[in-house]
């Protein structure tokens, strides 16, 4: 019998579904699915009904290595804690993370329970380099321009999306700060900060461009005679970039990292 990791996926959208079907028909990647749980029951409908977790509460029955959240930082909000008590994490829904006490919350539970939670890098290359010099960076700055289309301004109905017709700044300020107004668009941001030097002292600027039809990252740190720049271009789906897809899943299986904690991957 086959002792491959239990992957547990909450959210089929875009991303879940991707990764589902790579899962499901790769056998090369060596993982299985211990289940997924979507809050629209309707789009699993399809699925063989062992697969299906209707209820969240329940996810200790399907005895999953990883629980993976593609879904809304909500999810973290209500049960990481309880998943890390249990059993290991990896949120791309990082904006949750911004609120501090949750951070500590899960941080703790991780290291109490010798679980780990795995911040995948997404749409931003370079987190490692932030990482390993999270001693040396005195500045780190991220930069993200994104279609207007692309963006949920629903946490920020003070901006008028309607009237932006050319290049417009919407923030410029903490990683912490920006996360809230946008939870869904933002996770690089959250990304770069848990990787580098946190979430109060890595500056945020989101710019959105009607004309473009790609997100733009523009990521720099510097510190101790070191500079690191780097700027990608990502396909836009939805709020999700393309790559977003492809390094979700490399994310999971690089996810073996032996310490408690929180983990790059």
């Amino acid at each position: 019998m086959d002792n491959h990791p239990r992957i547990g996926l909450i959210g089929y959208g875009y991303i879940g579904r991707y990764i589902y079907e790579q899962i499901t028909t790769r056998p090369d990647l060596g993982l299985d699915i211990a289940f997924v749980h979507n809050r629209t029951p309707a789009k699993v409908a399809d699925m063989p009904s062992d697969v299906i977790l209707a209820d969240l509460a329940d996810f200790q029955e399907r005895s999953a290595d990883l629980i993976v959240e593609l879904a809304h930082p909500d999810v973290t909000r209500k049960y990481g804690v309880d998943f890390l008590a249990h059993t290991d994490y990896m949120p791309l829904s990082l904006t949750a993370f911004a609120d501090a006490t949750l951070e500590a919350a899960l941080l703790d539970t991780a290291h109490s329970a010798g679980t780990r939670i795995f911040v995948p890098h997404g749409a931003v290359i370079g987190l490692d380099a932030l990482e390993e010099g999270r001693g040396t960076w005195d500045d780190v700055r991220i930069v993200m321009k994104k279609p207007v289309r692309s963006l949920d301004f629903s946490a920020a109905p003070h901006i008028d999306s309607a009237s932006i017709d050319s290049e417009t700044v919407l923030f410029e300020g903490t990683a912490r700060d920006i996360c809230p107004l946008f939870p869904r668009n933002v996770n690089s941001h959250a990304a770069v900060a848990l990787a580098g030097i946190g979430f109060d002292r890595t500056q945020s600027v989101l710019i959105a461009d009607p004309a473009l039809e790609v997100s733009v990252i523009e990521l720099e740190a510097r510190g101790g005679g070191v500079k690191v720049s780097i700027q990608r271009e990502n396909p836009m789906a939805g709020v999700s970039g393309v790559m977003t897809l492809m390094s979700s899943l490399a994310s999971i299986g690089r996810a073996s990292a032996v310490q408690p904690g929180l983990r790059v991957c």
